[in-house]
């Protein structure tokens, strides 16, 4: 395999000129070239030195060495912006070939046009009836925009209630189990909080974690036209129940964010965090007896918190002049074999429908409990909306907070500010 390049020169794409919009040609000349080659540029979102990277550089070394005739370039950006790096890019007319994008982020570059063209190719036109119909159809229908198909998927993700069994044990606490209701958490983690440990862990202003709150609670993010509802009935309620955790009830850090959550669970110092199989690999090592279970039902509605389920898979160039070997490692790297291998040694939850039945899969407890979980979430659609949402609800929530606000007026605001960046006044 070829060397790997670092960071660096991604990042250089953001500063990348900003006149390539108006030299036309250079785009023009990518989208219709006939040319092919089988020298391939794949962009990935794997932390640099994790496991799950491992397991993709080994896919690619698999992928060479059947198919010698093809030449892989492989260079890590950060899973963050990964959509602006490649949008900048790709407008600059120095896209790679392949790039790994998640449902959401193809809500973003779906509807982005330079002359005329979108910067992502239709991969209707590249896989068979056959191979489309390989994928789960949710997984499948998460990687169209609009009618296009711009990305194979290759996996699927959503948060669940993680929990340390020894710390349930030794307050004498019993382990959450399918049936557990929102009061359930709440006065189990009421008794886990003792000396140096809490409760739980979790970051209650960072919205992605109250999407399944706000679905238990009876809200909705969007209407079925796509319309924007962050102050649906439910919705404000959710707000209050997630930051009560800390601010009331003192079950949750003050403060406490994304990593330090982790940092918090891994050091034994939480007896139960909301997070996802990715994740699982990392409190392992640290020693943790670790259990999984549905996330509760919320006792005031009778629902089942949905977390929101993500899809990433693989995204081809419009630019790219290597459309048929790119689209060949894109079937690789989602195959049921990959996705196998992924599931094994990440816990990453494969999108294929071969591996549904799977013995090994099935057996493993991790896996089956977070795609039982995945089963009762809900699929983040992919639009623009989707993809604009996160700034107007944090806004709202940092509102909330600081006793700025109540929650209704801050999330009617965050609600009338997506439609407008939607362009929906």
């Amino acid at each position: 395999m070829s060397h790997c390049r670092g960071l660096a020169i991604a990042i250089a794409i953001l500063i990348l000129i900003s006149g390539c919009l108006s030299e036309q040609g250079v785009f023009d000349e990518g989208v219709n070239s006939t040319q092919e080659d089988n020298n391939v540029e794949i962009w990935h979102s794997f932390a640099s030195g994790s496991t799950e990277e491992r397991t993709f550089l080994t896919a690619i070394e698999q992928f060479e060495a059947a198919n010698p005739h093809i030449i892989v370039e492989v260079t890590m950006v950060p899973f963050a912006n990964a959509d602006q790096l490649f949008m900048t890019a790709a407008q600059g007319g120095e896209a790679p070939d392949l790039i790994r994008l998640s449902s959401d982020q193809l809500g973003k570059i779906g509807e982005v046009r330079v002359d005329g063209y979108p910067l992502l190719e239709d991969l209707r036109n590249h896989l068979t009836p056959i191979e489309m119909a390989s994928f789960e159809s949710r997984a499948l229908s998460a990687m169209r925009y609009d009618s296009a198909l711009y990305g194979i998927p290759a996996s699927q993700d959503c948060l669940s209630l993680i929990y340390n069994k020894a710390l349930f044990t030794a307050a004498g606490v019993d382990y959450p189990d399918e049936n557990w209701t929102t009061d359930d958490m709440l006065n189990a983690a009421k008794e886990l909080t003792q000396g140096d440990v809490q409760g739980m862990a979790l970051p209650v202003k960072v919205a992605y974690w109250w999407f399944g709150f706000q679905t238990g609670f009876g809200g909705q993010l969007f209407d079925e036209n796509g319309i924007p509802t962050l102050n649906s009935n439910g919705s404000a309620q959710a707000m209050d129940w997630i930051l009560d955790l800390e601010k009331v009830h003192g079950v949750v850090a003050t403060g406490i964010q994304i990593e330090s959550m982790k940092t918090q669970f891994q050091e034994g110092k939480a007896a139960m965090i909301i997070d996802g199989p990715w994740n699982w690999a990392t409190y392992e090592t640290s020693r943790i007896d670790l259990g999984q279970s549905l996330l509760p039902i919320v006792d005031s509605t009778g629902l089942r918190m949905s977390p929101l389920v993500t899809y990433k898979g693989w995204s081809l160039s419009k630019h790219s002049n290597s459309k048929v070997a790119a689209t060949e490692l894109a079937l690789w790297l989602s195959s049921p074999s990959v996705q196998k291998q992924f599931a094994l040694d990440t816990f990453t939850m494969p999108t294929s429908i071969e591996l549904s039945n799977d013995v090994d899969i099935s057996a493993n407890p991790v896996i089956s409990g977070f795609l039982n979980q995945a089963e009762v979430g809900t699929p983040a659609p992919t639009s623009k909306g989707m993809s604009l949402v996160y700034g107007p609800l944090s806004t709202a929530f940092e509102q909330v907070y600081s006793d700025l606000s109540d929650s209704q007026t801050s999330l009617s605001a965050a609600n009338q500010e997506l439609k407008e960046l939607m362009g929906l006044g």
